[in-house]
C-alpha cells in the first residue's frame, strides 16, 4: 500500500494544497504522516500474539476514494488502448489475409474465437447409446406391408418381428460458426452406418441482410413443425411423434431464408428445396421434384429469459409428387410406378428397432401403418403448432394435415382409378414436469425448444458422497395418426408414451421410456397392441 501511495504522491498533492484553498475546515493530516511511517507516539502498539506484526494504517475515506478513481480510470484508458490495438490488428488481418489471434473456452463444446467474435468455430457432436425390450403379440409377427400398402398381400399381415437389441442411434460430429461476423456455416456427418455416411447439416449463408434477414445454401433443416426445427438432443421422449415421420421432412437441400421481427418475437422462415428418397442426401436429381415450405411462430409471452413462454406457429409445405425410380432407392416395385409421380405417407412406433434405414445388422425399420405407393399430382401440408412453458411444467402440441391432389391407385385390381383428393393425418399432445427446479430452454431466433440448463449438476466424491442431483424430467405423449380416406385403407396407430429423464449435467443425460402401441388395420393384416421399453444414453457437446 506504501508502495502505491508513494507513486501518486504528486496526484494526491495536488488534491491537498486545492484543497487548502477551498473554505476553512478542518484540514486532513499532511501527506508526509501517511507517506512515511509515524513517530513513536503514533504508532499503535501491536495486538495479538507478541509475535505478530502491527498493523497497517487505513488510508483516510476522502485520500483512499481518489486513489481507487485513480486505479479505476488508468485501467479504463489501458483497456480502451487494448482494444483499439486489437480492432487495428482484426482489420489487418482480415484485408491483407495475415494471422490473428484466437482464444479458446468450452461452452458445451470446444469453441475458437477472436477477442470482438467476429471469427467463431465451435467443434461438437452427440453419441446416443440405446437399448430396447419388445413385447409383442404372434399375430403381429407376420411380414410388415409391402410397396402396396395395407391389405399386406403376404401371409400374416403383421408388422414384422421386433428385436431386442442395443445399437447407437446417432453418431454425429459436427462444426459450425461463423466468419468475417457475417457468414456462418455448420456440417455435420452421421456415422452411426459405416456403410451408409450421410449428413445432416451442410450449408453456408449470410446474416443480418437488410429485408431479408439470413439466408442459407445447402443440406438444412427444412422448416416444419415445432419438433422437427427443434434438435434431437432436446427431445422429451426418445423419438419424434409418428405423424411427423409420415407427413413431415427433415432434411433436404435448397435455399432457406430467416427473419426477426418485434424483438424477435415473430420470426418467418421459407425454403425452397427438394423431396428426397431419404432425408440425409446433399443432392438429389429429376426433374420438377420441388418443394416449398414456409414457418411462421410468434411469442405472445416471453418472461424471465424463457422461464415462462408462450409460443403459437403454423407451417405449409407445397410439394409435387416424385418420380417413382427416384422416391427411394429400388424404386417402388413396380416398371410402371417408376415411370410415374408418386406418394407414400407411413410411420414407424416412436421407438425404434434399428439404425436408420439399416438392416444388415438385425433390427426391423419396418413401418406399422402405410398407404403405400399412390400416383398423385402433389400434396399440400399443413401443420398448426403449440408450446407452453410455465417453470418447470410444459405442454406441446401439434397436428399434420396432409391434402393430396389427384391421387390414384398403383396396386391392387383398381390401377388407375381415381381416389379423389384424400386428406391424411395426425397429432400428438405432450406435457412435462421437471422435479427438480429447472425450466425448458426456447430459442427466440429460431422459434423452438432449447435445452434444459441444469442447476445443480451430478457429481460424486469419494469423501462427502452425493454433491448433487442433476435435473429429473417426467414426460407423456398421445399420439394418434390415421391414414385412412377415400377407399385408401392405410391404417390407424395410437400411442401412449411415458418418459423420464435424469439430465447429470448440460450435456450428458439418460432416458428411460415405455411406448404402448396400437395399430388398426383392415383385414387381412392384424390389428394390435405392441408394448415397447428403451433406455437412451446421450452425451453431446
Amino acid at each position: 500500500m506504501f508502495a502505491l501511495v508513494r507513486r501518486l504522491a504528486p496526484v494526491l498533492a495536488v488534491f491537498a494544497l486545492a484543497a487548502g484553498r477551498g473554505p476553512a475546515q478542518t484540514s486532513p493530516a499532511p501527506i508526509q504522516s501517511w507517506l512515511t511511517p509515524s513517530p513513536a507516539a503514533d504508532v499503535q502498539p501491536p495486538t495479538g500474539d507478541p509475535g505478530s506484526p502491527a498493523q497497517a494504517k487505513e488510508l483516510p475515506a476522502d485520500l483512499k476514494k481518489l486513489v481507487d478513481d485513480y486505479l479505476k480510470e488508468r485501467d479504463a484508458k489501458k483497456k480502451a488502448d487494448d482494444d483499439q490495438k486489437q480492432k487495428e490488428l482484426m482489420e489487418k488481418a482480415l484485408t491483407t489475409g495475415t494471422k490473428f489471434p484466437l482464444s479458446s473456452y468450452w461452452d458445451n463444446g470446444l469453441w475458437f474465437e477472436t477477442p470482438n467474435k467476429d471469427w467463431r468455430f465451435h467443434l461438437g457432436g452427440r453419441l446416443q447409446f440405446e437399448s430396447i425390450w419388445w413385447a409383442q403379440p404372434n399375430t403381429l409377427r407376420g411380414a410388415p406391408p409391402g410397396n402396396g400398402g395395407i391389405p399386406a398381400a403376404g401371409p400374416g399381415g403383421g408388422v414384422g418381428v421386433m428385436d431386442d437389441g442395443m445399437f447407437f442411434r446417432r453418431i454425429r460430429l459436427r462444426t459450425d460458426g461463423t466468419v468475417y461476423d457475417k457468414f456462418e456455416y455448420a456440417l455435420e456427418v452421421d456415422f452411426e452406418q459405416l456403410n451408409y455416411i450421410t449428413y445432416d447439416h451442410m450449408w453456408f449463408g449470410m446474416k443480418d441482410i437488410p429485408l431479408l434477414g439470413t439466408v442459407r445454401i445447402g443440406q438444412h433443416k427444412v422448416p416444419q413443425g415445432l419438433e422437427m426445427i427443434g434438435s434431437d438432443y432436446h427431445l422429451t421422449l426418445l423419438e419424434r411423434s409418428s405423424m411427423s415421420d409420415a407427413f413431415w421432412t427433415l432434411f433436404a437441400p435448397g435455399i432457406y431464408v430467416q427473419n426477426n421481427y418485434l424483438d424477435q418475437r415473430l420470426t418467418v422462415q421459407s425454403m425452397v428445396h427438394r423431396i428426397q428418397p431419404t432425408q440425409f442426401y446433399t443432392s438429389d436429381f429429376g426433374g420438377g421434384d420441388y418443394a416449398t415450405t414456409t414457418r411462421v411462430t410468434g411469442l405472445p409471452v416471453y418472461e424471465n429469459d424463457g422461464e415462462r413462454v408462450v409460443h403459437v406457429g403454423a407451417s405449409y409445405q407445397w410439394r409435387r409428387a416424385d418420380l417413382g425410380r427416384t422416391i427411394q432407392p429400388g424404386g417402388t416395385g413396380s416398371t410402371f410406378g417408376d415411370t410415374q409421380n408418386v406418394v407414400r405417407f407411413r410411420a414407424r412406433p416412436e421407438l425404434r428397432d434399428a439404425t436408420g434405414i439399416q438392416t444388415t445388422l438385425g433390427g426391423n425399420p419396418g413401418r406399422f401403418i402405410d398407404t403405400g405407393f399412390l400416383m398423385a399430382d402433389s400434396v399440400q401440408t399443413v401443420s398448426p403448432e403449440f408450446l407452453w412453458i410455465h417453470g418447470p411444467f410444459s405442454v406441446q402440441s401439434e397436428a399434420a394435415f396432409a391434402f393430396t391432389r389427384n391421387a390414384r391407385f398403383l396396386y391392387g385390381p383398381n390401377v388407375g382409378a381415381a381416389a379423389a383428393d384424400p386428406m391424411f393425418w395426425g397429432g400428438y399432445a405432450e406435457a412435462s414436469y421437471i422435479l427438480t427446479g429447472e425450466h425448458r430452454g426456447y430459442d427466440k431466433r429460431m422459434g423452438m425448444y432449447d435445452r434444459i440448463k441444469v442447476k445443480n449438476y451430478f457429481r460424486w466424491d469419494p469423501n462427502c458422497g452425493l454433491r448433487g442431483t442433476g435435473a429429473w424430467q417426467l414426460g407423456y405423449r398421445f399420439s394418434y395418426l390415421d391414414l385412412n380416406d377415400r377407399g385408401i385403407n392405410g391404417g390407424q396407430m395410437h400411442q401412449h408414451t411415458f418418459g423420464l429423464n435424469w439430465y447429470f449435467n448440460d450435456n450428458a443425460k439418460i432416458q428411460f421410456q415405455y411406448s404402448n402401441i396400437y395399430r388398426n388395420v383392415p383385414g387381412p393384416a392384424n390389428s394390435g397392441v405392441v408394448h415397447g421399453f428403451g433406455i437412451l444414453a446421450q452425451y453431446y457437446f
